[in-house]
Parts: C-alpha cells; sequence; structure tokens
C-alpha cells in the first residue's frame, strides 16, 4: 500500500474517531466544505502545512496520519468470531478475579 492510500485510510480512521463529518473537518481546517471529501476519494494529497492542520484538529500528530499500521484497516475485515472469543475470555476473566476479591473481601 502506498502512502497516499495509508494517509487515505488513517485520515478516514481518526475523521470517523473523531466524530466528525468530512464537512465538518473541512471546515475546522478553514477549507471548503468538500475538500476532506476530495482527499478521501481522489487523489488529491494535502500540502504539509494542510497536514499539521488535520492533525490538530483531530487531536493528533501528524506522523499518525502516515503510521502504515495506523488505521485499523484491518478491524474492517477482522475474524470476528476470534474476536469474540477473546473478548469474551477476558470478560470471563475479570468476572472471576472480581467474584474472587468479593469473596476474600467478604469471608
Amino acid at each position: 500500500m502506498g502512502v497516499r492510500e495509508i494517509f487515505k485510510d488513517n485520515l478516514k480512521y481518526w475523521r470517523n474517531k473523531a466524530n466528525l463529518t468530512q464537512e465538518q473537518l473541512s471546515e475546522k481546517i478553514g477549507y471548503g466544505g468538500g475538500y476532506i471529501s476530495e482527499i478521501e476519494s481522489r487523489n488529491i494529497f494535502p500540502k504539509p502545512e494542510t497536514i499539521d492542520a488535520i492533525a490538530k484538529a483531530l487531536n493528533i500528530i501528524p506522523a499518525q496520519l502516515f503510521e502504515e499500521q495506523g488505521c485499523p484497516r484491518n478491524t474492517i475485515r477482522f475474524d470476528k468470531k476470534e474476536f469474540v472469543k477473546e473478548v469474551s475470555s477476558e470478560i470471563y476473566d475479570r468476572i472471576n478475579e472480581s467474584i474472587l476479591k468479593y469473596l476474600d473481601e467478604k469471608l
């Protein structure tokens, strides 16, 4: 995957995590409402100072927009059954610890 694709994926991820629409982020960095849409959907690449403004608006450091593993692209295609198994196991362990702690305190 190239730098532009990594950047676009990370931008979408961090924008969504910040609960911002494309238009809201565009306005927040001082551009017209469609600017972020153009970056995310086409091959438009922002200038360094715009990347800084985007990162600041998203409350991240600019490097996070370029980290190859920065966007959990693979979370879109993760193994749901494996994920449920891992979460269930962790919840089970936490519940057991809580019960044991409670019993130790009460008995």
